[in-house]
């Protein structure tokens, strides 16, 4: 069998161990028959299971990674999988026996997917948390639970105020190391350009939905205004929309856009819609205060079903080994680590 990640140390060797195990029971698991919601189970069919060895190898990684980062034993660990969705992650880190984990996830139909598949695998995840970040944080608290690692796989570049999402860690978790991964590489030009489009094609449908809530919220408002207002209020959120709609009813001052690029979010929910955003910006939603931080390349997937493109995936892997910056222009995905500064 392949190997998930490099075989350096004894830790390597048990979460390689671990993952072909893991590989072998999602393999063979009936998903059809588990009961999941209808969109929870096409997710994990298209996202995971038809690319499985991937999925297991990006949370191995993730694990390593985390784990060796914090210079602490994994039996020692108590680890959530913040956004775990129905991935593999918060699995394969109860299977290599961190002390506690915590799945969470903000819908209660992606939680019960995970406890389904967890339960069918023979997994006993310790805690299932729904909620966002402060509720979830609310709960650890309430339950004295401190976090040595925080980790994502595909979740910080939907979080619509990253900033607030790492001071409240930083209050209420703050010994955690987080520890994420994203796909929305702003160095990598493959990937801008990717994200652009995508940006285009939804603010076609985010534009509408701001262009009719102002025309409900305002309905004595010029029709040019509200698309004015409408087209300046992109990657804002309903309650920000409002206010911003309010204060130009007294103040007849249309506001100035947001500096974020080609981004865009869901107005309903915050949502970004994959927001992409270079390093120096990272740096200061992050707080560089508070955490010490680093971008790290990812890999490529090797395990497609063409050969052209393992051979592809492979070459560009040596190239991300040989040297970290250049690594950050090509790899499909990074690593942004905040580990909190010393007091």
């Amino acid at each position: 069998m392949d190997l998930f990640l490099p075989q350096k140390d004894q830790l390597s060797r048990l979460i390689q161990g671990k993952a072909e195990e893991l590989l072998k029971k999602l393999q063979v698991l009936p998903v059809e028959q588990l009961g999941m919601p209808d969109y929870c189970l096409a997710y994990f069919k298209g996202s995971h299971f038809k690319r499985l060895f991937f999925s297991i190898e990006t949370s191995a990684h993730l694990l390593y990674n985390s784990i060796s980062l914090s210079k602490k034993q994994v039996q020692e660990i108590v680890l959530m999988d913040y956004g775990a969705g129905v991935g593999t992650l918060y699995t394969l880190a109860k299977m290599i026996g961190c002390h506690k984990v915590i799945y969470n996830d903000h819908l209660a139909d992606w939680k019960r997917s995970a406890q389904l598949i967890a339960e069918s695998i023979g997994v006993n995840v310790d805690e299932y948390i729904t909620g966002d970040i402060d509720s979830t944080l609310e709960e650890l608290s309430a339950k004295d639970l401190q976090c040595d690692i925080i980790t994502s796989r595909n979740v910080i570049e939907h979080i619509y105020k990253l900033e607030d999402f790492y001071a409240a860690i930083a209050h209420k978790q703050p010994k955690a190391l987080v520890y994420s991964s994203t796909t929305a590489n702003y160095n990598n030009p493959g990937s801008r350009i990717k994200h652009i489009l995508w940006h285009r094609k939804w603010e076609k449908e985010y534009l509408k939905e701001r262009n009719s809530f102002i025309a409900g919220h305002a309905p004595q408002l010029e029709t040019s205004i509200v698309v004015s207002l409408a087209t300046l209020t992109r990657g804002m959120a309903i309650p920000e929309i409002k206010k911003t709609v309010d204060l130009y009813m007294t103040s007849h001052q249309l506001p100035k856009p947001l500096s974020i690029g080609s981004n865009t979010c869901d107005p309903s929910n915050g949502v970004w819609a994959e927001h992409i955003i270079p390093f120096n910006e990272y740096r200061k939603l992050i707080d560089e205060r508070k955490y010490n931080i680093q971008f790290l390349p990812g890999f490529w997937d090797t395990h497609y079903s063409k050969g052209w493109k393992n051979l592809m995936g492979k070459v560009l892997n040596v190239v991300i080994g040989l040297n970290k910056n250049v690594g950050i222009l090509v790899a499909p995905f990074i690593y942004v680590v905040a580990e909190r500064s010393p007091e």
